[in-house]
Parts: C-alpha cells; sequence; structure tokens
C-alpha cells in the first residue's frame, strides 16, 4: 500500500507499515501523544448521530457488527459509564475478590486430567470462572456463559482478522447466545446479587430503556478480560516452566508473583498493537497526518523502549504505569487491577499445586499473526513421564 507517509521522512519513533498501510508507533513520548490526541481515537461516535439505530428492535438480537459496534460506541453518557465502571474495578473492590480467585484455582488445579492441554484443561476454566465470580453471574449459569464467551472471542478474533461476513449457520448460533446474554443480563440486574459490578450496572441501567448496552458490556468483559488473561497467562507460563529458577522464586515467595507476571507481560504483551484511527487531518507526532492514517502502537517496542528485558525473578524493574501492556491514561484497561490479581493467583497456585506439572515446551504453540496472539497448544503432563 502507498500514501502520503510512505515517501514522507518520519521522526524517530515512527516507522511506515507499507505491508499493513499504517503508521506504527515505538516510542512511549508518541505512544502518550496517539492516546491523548482528540484527532485520534477509538470507536465511532454516535453520541453526535441515531445512536438508536445502533440498537437492536425490542425482541430481537443484534447483528454480529452491532454487537461489537457497542464496545466502541462513544456517545453522550460515556463518561458516567466509564465513572461508574472503574468505581466497580479499583484496586481496593477487586482485591476483596483475592481469596475468592485462589480458591477457584485451587478448584480447577484439582480437577486438571494427568495430561492434556494446559490453556484448555486449567486457564481457560479458570480465568472463565474467576470472572464470572467478579461481576455476579450465578454459578448454575456458568456452563452456559462459558459456551457463549467462546462463540464471543471466536467471533472477536474474526473481526481483528478483517472477517465482516457471516453464514447462515454461524448467524443463528449468535442470535441463540445473545438472547441467552440478554436474558442473563436482566437476570442478574434484578437479582439479588451485590458484587461492585452488578451495583455499577443496575445504576447504569437506569440510563436507557433497552439493557441491551448492558449486556454488550457483559461480552464486552468476557472477551477482552478472559482471553487476554488465556494467552497472557499461557506465555507466562512457557517462561516459568522454561526457567526453573522461577518456579523456585514462585514456590519461596522470593518475588511477588504479581511483579513476576508483569515483567514477562512487559516483555510479551497479548496485544501485539493499539490501534487507533486519525479522524481530520493533524500533525502532532511531527509529521502531518492525513484523515483515515491507521495508527498501531508497537506495545513490546514501547514498554522496552527505555528499560530493557529482565530476569521476571526480580519483579518487573519499571511502575506498573509505565507499562503499556494495559493501556495508558483514559484508555487504561478497565480491568487491569484485577487481571493483576486473576493472573497471580492462577499462577502461584498452579505452581505450588502441581510440583510434579511438566509441559512440553517443544509442543507449545501461541501464535502471533493475530493483534491478539492466540494460543494453539500447551501440552502438559502430571508426574513422570515425557508430557508429550
Amino acid at each position: 500500500m502507498t500514501g502520503p507517509l510512505a515517501s514522507a521522512v518520519l521522526p524517530e519513533g515512527l516507522r511506515w507499515d507499507a505491508d499493513r498501510g499504517r503508521l506504527k508507533v515505538r516510542d512511549p513520548r508518541l505512544a502518550d501523544i496517539v492516546l491523548r490526541d482528540p484527532h485520534i481515537i477509538t470507536g465511532v461516535d454516535h453520541g453526535k448521530s441515531a445512536r438508536a439505530g445502533a440498537l437492536p428492535p425490542p425482541g430481537e438480537s443484534p447483528t454480529i457488527t452491532q454487537f461489537f459496534e457497542l464496545w466502541y460506541t462513544v456517545g453522550e453518557h460515556y463518561p458516567r459509564f466509564n465513572t461508574e465502571l472503574r468505581r466497580a474495578f479499583t484496586a481496593r473492590v477487586v482485591g476483596a475478590f483475592d481469596t475468592a480467585f485462589r480458591d477457584e484455582a485451587d478448584r480447577c488445579v484439582a480437577a486438571m486430567p494427568p495430561h492434556g492441554d494446559l490453556a484448555r484443561d486449567y486457564l481457560s476454566p479458570y480465568f472463565m470462572h474467576s470472572t464470572f465470580l467478579l461481576i455476579g453471574v450465578p454459578p448454575e449459569q456458568w456452563p452456559r456463559l462459558t459456551k457463549v464467551a467462546r462463540l464471543v472471542i471466536h467471533l472477536f478474533k474474526q473481526q481483528l482478522l478483517g472477517v465482516t461476513e457471516y453464514g447462515e449457520k454461524q448467524a443463528a448460533a449468535f442470535a441463540t447466545a445473545m438472547h441467552y446474554l440478554k436474558r442473563l443480563t436482566d437476570q442478574m440486574l434484578t437479582g439479588p446479587g451485590e458484587e461492585p459490578f452488578l451495583l455499577a450496572a443496575r445504576d447504569l441501567a437506569t440510563i436507557d430503556a433497552s439493557t441491551w448496552p448492558i449486556a454488550a458490556l457483559v461480552g464486552q468483559l468476557l472477551m477482552a478480560g478472559i482471553e487476554p488473561m488465556i494467552v497472557g497467562s499461557s506465555i507466562a507460563c512457557r517462561d516459568i516452566w522454561s526457567a526453573p529458577h522461577l518456579r523456585d522464586a514462585i514456590r519461596d515467595a522470593t518475588v511477588d508473583v504479581t511483579d513476576l507476571a508483569e515483567e514477562v507481560l512487559r516483555q510479551h504483551p497479548p496485544f501485539g498493537n493499539i490501534f487507533r484511527f486519525v479522524t481530520e487531518p493533524c500533525d502532532c507526532l511531527g509529521v502531518p497526518l492525513p484523515a483515515g492514517t491507521i495508527v498501531a502502537i508497537d506495545v513490546a517496542a514501547v514498554n522496552l523502549h527505555r528499560t530493557p528485558a529482565a530476569d521476571p525473578a526480580r519483579g518487573c524493574p519499571v511502575r506498573p504505569s509505565e507499562v503499556l501492556t494495559f493501556g495508558r491514561g483514559t484508555h487504561y484497561c478497565l480491568g487491569a487491577y484485577s487481571a493483576r490479581i486473576q493472573v497471580a493467583a492462577g499462577l502461584r497456585q498452579l505452581v505450588r499445586g502441581r510440583a510434579d506439572l511438566r509441559l512440553d515446551l517443544a509442543g507449545t504453540r501461541i501464535d502471533t499473526h493475530n493483534n491478539l496472539k492466540e494460543v494453539r497448544a500447551i501440552p502438559y503432563r502430571i508426574g513422570g513421564g515425557d508430557a508429550r
């Protein structure tokens, strides 16, 4: 692909990716500008248009495109949504779930078959269940919501690959899943649950007669929270089982496992890039940016720009605020505090609860062709014998 930026002399920290037709940002200072500049945005601003057009008619479910568009809709009520939800995900609030996360991790560790795939048999059920606990999903609904979450995750990955057309069978399955998600959301909003997320969701549900925005929010938490945690923890497990001293550090508590995981994810973030779009011409990055330019922040390059990779057993050498893995500023991940606690509990209980766990490192496959890395296989065996 060609364009005015393809032949421009770019400032240090910027690179034009001709194969994908986008501007790559690899410098922390420039990344901050991209995340804060009002001319470089994410999402669709329906607050200035017919927002109701993004919602399905009563009794119907959203199309796949409508559902994902709801994730990125910036409407007039965004400040209130953002404020209320951030209160439900503060470090103090989610810290109260630490014991519940550890208990759930222990249950998932105990349920692991003697051999199998670590992502499928431990990481996926643990992160599903711990997230369900956090947002107040009744336990009897966990099996069915797990299936819905897997479908949403699959379709979101398809969106990342540019797939926008779907077959009749897939569309029908999605409609069935959406009707269930809407019923479950309404049940949770009117039920007895007192989880902080539910309290915030009930307050926000009074804004709109339709509860589809809340249902879409639940779907977004399932995707944006669960899958990156599975990917990030898979990368951490690969590194931990590649280096015995990392497992020793966790067992002996000579390092805070949260700091250890933070450093692993600083070096190998689940998301390769943070994408933004130029809505009107500007030169905030020191070069004229035409409207429509795709800007991709290289997360790993920004994370490691000033502080090179370190031994995770020493913890993360920089403050969490300097790590772009969970975003930054107004674009900071809503569930960052929860993710850190969930990942730490999951890794800690696995290392301590399965001292005889062996991973087939040669057979481990974590692909990077999608913006969100994908775990293909992490073969394991408990006890003696080859993990393969």
